[in-house]
């Protein structure tokens, strides 16, 4: 025969119960986000011209990183890429700025890691026609969580 449990036992059981619940999801939402680690930076060239991407890594307003690579003329099948080296991987709040070769440095697109609450993230530096305008390459920075970058 199945055990009664009085009504009061039960009562004060979900309520502490419920308050535990409570004390958890709040301490889980206190918890500080975490930065993540550089795991890649590369530079695609879609367009069939030559260009040079610029990059620029800064941590607190001050460059940490600053690279250039000339990429070859690649094309809508057949893309042409290069790979940076040498930069910081640790965990900080950098912002990456990129640009090519004929946009000033003043134009250039940025990603903030501090916008990402992720283990690792990685930055593919894109140029190519991203639309109808064929004879103005445009460029973008596309970026992974995929720590196997």
């Amino acid at each position: 025969m199945p055990q009664r449990v009085p009504r009061r036992s039960f009562l004060q059981s979900a309520s502490v119960g419920i308050a535990g619940l409570a004390g958890c999801t709040t301490f889980g939402s206190q918890s500080a986000s975490q930065m993540p680690e550089f795991v890649g930076l590369t530079a695609i060239n879609h367009h069939d011209a030559p260009h040079t991407a610029h990059v620029r890594l800064e941590l607190d307003d001050e460059t940490v990183y600053r690279k250039s690579k000339q990429i070859a003329a690649g094309g809508s099948r057949d893309s042409r890429a290069a790979v940076f080296s040498d930069y910081p991987t640790a965990a900080e709040p950098y912002v990456l700025s990129a640009w090519r070769d004929d946009h000033p440095e003043a134009e250039a697109m940025t990603l903030d890691f501090a916008s990402f609450d992720t283990e690792c993230l990685g930055a593919s530096v894109q140029i190519g026609t991203f639309g109808s305008d064929v004879e103005n390459p445009e460029l973008a920075i596309y970026y992974t969580t995929n720590c196997r970058f």
